[in-house]
């Protein structure tokens, strides 16, 4: 659909062979709806998102669909991205960042979801430290299972280096530390350490 600015330069940057596609970058970390204003698009068509969309998934076996803010943030004046999420008919892996996102929000953004009946895999947790040892770290995920319903599918760290974070690291993480299984219906063998 769209991409927070430099999302697509750094995806293609870690790995080359992964095909990327965008229909909208705003600098604008805001809101779609008011990254389109900022950068005087004024419009985001609904029609070119699923276009374009349709015209990725022509093109590979597996597809990730990156969406912008949360689930409820609006995109134009009529659709937010829920709606795009259900024209779509995609299903849904919420993702957190466990040092900015409290669990009042992780539980409003689960209701919303559950309010548009919308498909939803579980969470991943960004952002997470899985060996730090502090109350809020061991008890959040379990808390967001409580009180949401959903699984927490794993954890990405924070990674120290920015946009140069070696590709290898990216993908020994994701093997590692994400339910790959869960998410994609796939065995995937886990990476020593």
């Amino acid at each position: 659909m769209g991409s927070a600015y430099g999302d697509l330069a750094f995806m293609n940057k870690t790995d080359p062979n992964i095909k990327l596609a965008s229909c909208y970058e705003f600098e604008c970390s805001a809101s779609p709806l008011i990254g389109a204003y900022k950068s005087e698009v004024k419009k985001i068509d609904i029609a070119q998102i699923v276009q374009t969309y349709n015209n990725s998934i022509a093109m590979t076996e597996c597809h990730i669909v990156e969406g912008a803010n949360s689930i409820s943030t609006p995109i134009d004046d009529k659709y937010t991205e829920a709606e795009i999420v259900k024209q779509l008919g995609l299903p849904l892996i919420l993702v957190v960042n466990f040092k900015s996102t409290t669990l009042d929000e992780v539980i409003m953004c689960a209701n919303y979801i559950y309010t548009n009946k919308i498909k939803c895999f579980g969470v991943i947790l960004n952002y997470y430290d899985a060996n730090n040892m502090s109350v809020e770290s061991k008890y959040f995920p379990h808390l967001i299972k409580e009180y949401t319903g959903l699984k927490v599918l794993g954890y990405y760290p924070h990674y120290e280096a920015g946009n140069n974070v070696p590709a290898e690291l990216l993908i020994a993480d994701t093997l590692n530390n994400l339910n790959i299984e869960e998410i994609f219906g796939l065995k995937i063998a886990k990476l020593a350490n």
